[in-house]
């Protein structure tokens, strides 16, 4: 009698037994999974875009990267004066020093002004230079792509032509970015050049120049 009741019980132990273990490892594994989930929770989202690069970055950020290469570049270059860029134009026979011509240079109040007449410059209602004068901005521009001075271009204003004013300015900063000149061009135009039709003004940064 005592073996008979002995054999449902230790088949009744077994079974708890079983159940028990079950319960233990569903237990742990749902313990893995949520500390799985928590540890990679922080991963996601902006955080992968913001380690990886992916398009989580903005365009602010981007634009910023560039302007702060652009600076990199420009503070590696040097500042010459004008006096000496001036000489160095003159040299190379880009453009005379003085104040008549064609084509002529100037140091005024630490900035180098170049002058263009309207005849070597432009054609009669033309928006772009004529070829010389072009192959002279070229020749100007590989040369100050080399220096870290800042440059402006002001066209004179023809028969009160504002448009063709304007598109003059745009054409010549064209020709310089054209020949390789990579940084800020500023371009302005005034009804009041005393006869020149176009002014390339170099500044000297060091020299006090706007």
């Amino acid at each position: 009698m005592n073996a008979s009741v002995q054999a449902p019980m230790e088949t009744q132990s077994e079974g708890s037994l079983w159940l028990v273990t079950f319960a233990d490892l569903t237990a742990i594994l749902v313990a893995f999974f949520v500390l799985i989930y928590a540890m990679s929770s922080p991963l996601s989202g902006r955080g992968d875009a913001s380690v990886s690069g992916g398009p989580g970055i903005s365009s602010v950020d981007q634009a910023a990267q560039q302007r702060d290469a652009r600076n990199v570049q420009t503070s590696s270059l040097p500042t010459l004066t004008v006096d000496y860029l001036a000489a160095v134009f003159s040299d190379r026979g880009l453009a005379p020093i003085g104040d008549s011509g064609p084509l002529s240079q100037k140091v005024e109040h630490g900035r180098l002004v170049i002058r263009f007449a309207p005849d070597f410059a432009f054609a009669s209602d033309a928006h772009t230079l004529r070829p010389l004068a072009g192959g002279v901005v070229a020749d100007l521009s590989r040369i100050l792509s080399g220096v870290a001075n800042p440059i402006s271009v002001m066209s004179a204003v023809p028969s009160d032509d504002w448009a063709l004013a304007f598109d003059r300015a745009d054409s010549v900063a064209a020709a310089l970015r054209q020949a390789g000149y990579s940084r800020p061009i500023e371009r302005f135009v005034t009804p009041g050049l005393s006869g020149d039709a176009l002014l390339l003004i170099i500044s000297d940064q060091r020299g006090g120049g706007a």
